[in-house]
């Protein structure tokens, strides 16, 4: 699985563009690309503990499917997730820790504890458990680039060979964003954002990529929680077996 199909797996996650955040008076408009992406980053505020419950849609090959999905997480330390069949029967569960990543599958009795570097080979892609906070808490960054900058209604462009985002003039949060990676698309959109507790949130993601396999999903929150205090159940029952 390529890089690109890698990050579907996660939903979505992008290396970070550097630039020095400076004081930004928000009452004017950008000037041009870097001070878009500046604003985009400061933009980018992470809670303290986050709860997420929903549906993904995902079609694969032609297979249409619709689970629910749980997913919980306290920042710089643990990530915990569920994904269950539509009747609430629990397909698999995984935790995430700086050390540490665990897996159960309900479906075949199987477990497994690895230490968190060895995600780079489960995966198969180089990502850090920063960089799954960073996705699970909706704030994809922009790729580093040379980009055009344009003024479309309400909403800002930014333009690179292969590479295009659309940002939100109200609020500067990613909006649509289409990446090309050599025969593979990547195309992903974020809607209906709520802004709860000074948090701004999509509850409502999608994700496609046009290659050799074609996929897409979408997740619809029906429920988002922010910095609040949370279960995060995780015991690997005694009769599962352990998989290599």
């Amino acid at each position: 699985m390529n890089k690109l199909l890698s990050y579907l797996f996660l939903i979505l996650i992008f290396s970070s563009c550097s630039v020095k955040v400076r004081e930004i008076d928000y009452a004017k408009a950008p000037k041009n690309a870097k001070d878009l992406i500046e604003r985009v980053i400061s933009k980018n505020k992470i809670p303290e503990r986050l709860s997420l419950k929903g549906k993904v849609n995902l079609i694969k090959d032609e297979k249409d499917v619709t689970l629910n999905i749980n997913i919980k997480y306290r920042k710089d330390s643990l990530i915990w997730a569920s994904v269950s069949a539509p009747f609430g029967i629990e397909l698999f569960r995984t935790m995430l820790t700086k050390d540490s990543m665990y897996y159960i599958n309900r479906t075949n009795k199987t477990f497994f504890v690895k230490p968190i570097t060895d995600i780079t080979t489960f995966l198969k892609v180089d990502i850090s458990f920063d960089e799954i906070q960073e996705m699970i808490t909706a704030n994809p960054r922009v790729l580093k680039k040379e980009y055009t900058f344009h003024i479309i209604e309400n909403t800002f462009e930014l333009n690179a060979k292969q590479v295009f985002y659309k940002v939100s003039a109200d609020f500067y949060r990613i909006l649509r964003a289409s990446i090309i990676d050599g025969g593979n698309e990547l195309n992903y959109e974020f809607s209906s954002f709520i802004n709860q507790n000074e948090f701004i949130f999509p509850k409502q993601f999608s994700i496609s990529v046009r290659s050799s396999e074609n996929f897409e999903a979408t997740l619809d929150y029906s429920k988002i929680v922010f910095n609040e205090k949370q279960k995060l159940p995780f015991k690997i029952p005694s009769s599962y077996v352990e998989a290599e």
